[in-house]
């Protein structure tokens, strides 16, 4: 019941309430100030600071424990739609603050230079990386986007290195405390081609889904490959 009552309360009903407002920008507004200040965010950055590793607000949900098939399906639907809306408000109204509790959540002597050595590390010799929360609907619906026709790519294939953050303890945390100070995003997917960060998979620089849509993700890959250099 408490895993459903986070739940409901970080989400499903803060959008809802979000969602019939006559008055968008002052009540996405207010209510982003609400959920900034409430007990319950400050609970989870609680949680955050304490872990071992990257934590994210779907974690002790309901959802983290669903099948893979049931989380794209949550992330393609109304309910996912209102959570894509919620997060890009969030971003736009609150992304400073977000980023300034990613570094406070990575590390009480957190190193900006180290870190970013970590970022540039993890880039290098990678045409396509993605920053991923293991049990997130976007970046599964990410990793089937690369997965399948055209682009069909995999994981270390030379191509693609897809970077789970959990898996990494606490370097994962720092990561993605670069991440957030590089691109002023705090979500997963981050997805980067080359060295140019170009958001997540519905929002960002512009995301992976509207390059997808507009045609433009398989020439920006193809441009990044280092057979691809010689030609400009």
């Amino acid at each position: 019941m408490g895993q459903l009552w986070r739940f409901l309360f970080t989400v499903i009903i803060p959008l809802g309430l979000f969602n019939v407002s006559t008055d968008a920008w002052s009540a996405e507004k207010a209510l982003l100030d609400w959920f900034k200040n409430s007990d319950i965010v400050s609970k989870l950055h609680e949680e955050h600071v304490a872990s071992e590793s990257v934590r994210h607000m779907f974690k002790g949900t309901p959802l983290v424990s669903a099948p893979d098939d049931a989380k794209m399906k949550f992330a393609e639907g109304p309910f996912g739609s209102m959570v894509a809306q919620f997060m890009a408000s969030e971003q736009e109204v609150l992304g400073d603050w977000k980023v300034d509790k990613i570094v406070e959540a990575a590390n009480a002597n957190f190193d900006t230079e180290e870190a970013n050595n970590l970022l540039e590390k993890e880039l290098t010799g990678n045409v396509v990386t993605m920053f991923s929360f293991v049990d997130c609907p976007w970046c599964l619906l990410g990793k089937r986007l690369l997965s399948g026709e055209p682009y069909c790519l995999a994981d270390g294939d030379g191509v693609l290195e897809i970077v789970e953050l959990e898996e990494l303890g606490p370097k994962g945390k720092a990561l993605r405390a670069a991440i957030a100070l590089e691109t002023r995003r705090t979500s997963m997917p981050a997805v980067f081609i080359g060295r140019k960060a170009i958001g997540g998979y519905t929002d960002g620089m512009p995301g992976l889904m509207k390059l997808h849509e507009d045609g433009a993700l398989m020439e920006m890959i193809d441009l990044a490959k280092p057979s691809s250099n010689s030609m400009f």
